[in-house]
């Protein structure tokens, strides 16, 4: 009879996707966020989701493609 050795399973945490992150993974598709969306997204760091979305479209309203 052989006997089986169990290797202890490594616990899977659940990993938070933060805009560090975000970021990286968008570094390696090439893309980067500009000067102004960034001021945008650091001062809409602890506002709720719509407050964030409304001053994000507020930077576009008026421009033109």
């Amino acid at each position: 009879m052989s006997t089986k050795t169990t290797t202890p399973k490594a616990t899977a945490k659940p990993v938070r996707l933060t805009s560090a992150r975000g970021e990286k993974i968008s570094a390696v598709e090439g893309l980067h966020l500009t000067p102004r969306m960034r001021t945008v997204l650091e001062l809409s760091k602890d506002k709720s989701g719509d407050e964030r979305r409304k001053l994000i479209k507020a930077q576009f309203v008026g421009k033109t493609a």
